[in-house]
């Protein structure tokens, strides 16, 4: 009996020898899942694959403003919640020389991080990030990099995205301010002319580039024949061309010439204006420049445009920033 009591009991503290293990081993298990799905702490989570290389990595060029844009990474399957894989972006950024994209080890310097839920947009998968440390005049390079929970960072993207911020019309209240240009036939003839130089020195004046072209050397300006208003570029320095409409819901989406061409351009320098239509310039002065400006609205005797005016010599890049009057914390996406 003596042994029978003996063994019962070597039998019952095994029992719980084995469920205090079971236990223990489930409340590892409990620490390691939930530290799985934490934000904050991921010390306890399995090892993570490498985060996916961010890709559509673009950029729009605004008044001392660059908005870098790129796809987001989704994991299947994919709900728009929290996912351990990608839980952040590494914005980088470098000044840009021409030929430097031909230097493999160029070195970027980090600038921000945008986390995964941060500035998107779910109807067009994009990411964004805008950067308003830049200066007109200058050109900058861009990248991107993912993040995920294990704070293991991706390579960077591997788009070439240079980007040249460029002074333009005033931009307020969800629009850009135009400036109204008048018939040289007419009455008012001393505000027929445009220089687009002028117009950029001094943004705060909305008529600074609005000139008397039988005084002030222009780049274009204004005459009305039979109703119809024209554009007439100066002949001895400018080229003009007519890009044709770009327009959404009535209004003139500006962004939609985001480079100049080579060539195209009208061998008289005299085309019809049309509001909606948006015309790239072409300036020797005596260093090249290319500008663009869109007709916002044509009136009795005066049309109104909106402008850009590239700074950088012999650059074609012409972009502008999104219509942002839906919502001004977003840009809107535009294809070409």
């Amino acid at each position: 009996m003596k042994w029978a009591k003996e063994n019962l009991s070597n039998t019952n503290r095994n029992r719980r020898r084995r469920s205090v293990i079971m236990v223990a081993f489930l409340v590892a298990m409990v620490v390691l899942v939930a530290g799985c799905e934490s934000e904050e702490d991921c010390l306890n989570c399995v090892e993570l694959p490498p985060p996916v290389v961010p890709t559509g990595v673009h950029s729009i060029s605004g008044d001392n403003l660059v908005i870098v844009q790129w796809y987001d990474i989704s994991y299947h399957p994919y709900d728009g919640s929290y996912n351990e894989n990608v839980v952040a972006y590494l914005i980088y950024r470098r000044e840009f020389q021409e030929g430097d994209q031909n230097n493999p080890d160029r070195g970027f310097d980090y600038l921000d991080e945008v986390a995964w839920d941060e500035f998107y947009d779910g109807s067009t998968g994009l990411h964004w990030y805008e950067d308003y440390g830049v200066q007109n005049g200058t050109q900058y390079e861009y990248a991107v990099a993912s993040v995920n929970a294990a704070d293991d960072a991706s390579a960077l993207s591997y788009e070439f995205v240079v980007d040249a911020p460029l002074p333009m019309s005033p931009y307020f209240n969800g629009r850009y301010l135009s400036v109204e240009l008048f018939d040289d036939n007419g009455l008012e003839a001393t505000k027929s002319g445009f220089n687009f130089e002028m117009a950029a020195s001094d943004q705060s004046d909305l008529n600074e580039g609005r000139v008397d072209p039988a005084i002030t050397t222009y780049d274009v300006k204004i005459l009305f024949e039979n109703g119809f208003p024209y554009v007439e570029a100066n002949p001895a320095r400018v080229l003009v061309q007519d890009f044709g409409v770009f327009t959404s819901n009535g209004e003139l989406i500006f962004e939609g010439v985001s480079w100049a061409p080579a060539d195209g351009y009208s061998q008289t320098g005299k085309l019809e204006l049309v509001a909606g239509h948006i015309y790239v310039v072409e300036i020797q002065a005596p260093q090249l420049h290319y500008a663009k400006f869109g007709v916002t609205g044509t009136n009795t005797g005066s049309v109104d445009i909106i402008w850009a005016y590239q700074t950088i010599p012999g650059l074609p890049e012409l972009k502008a920033p999104g219509d942002l009057e839906t919502d001004p914390t977003k840009p809107q996406i535009v294809s070409f």
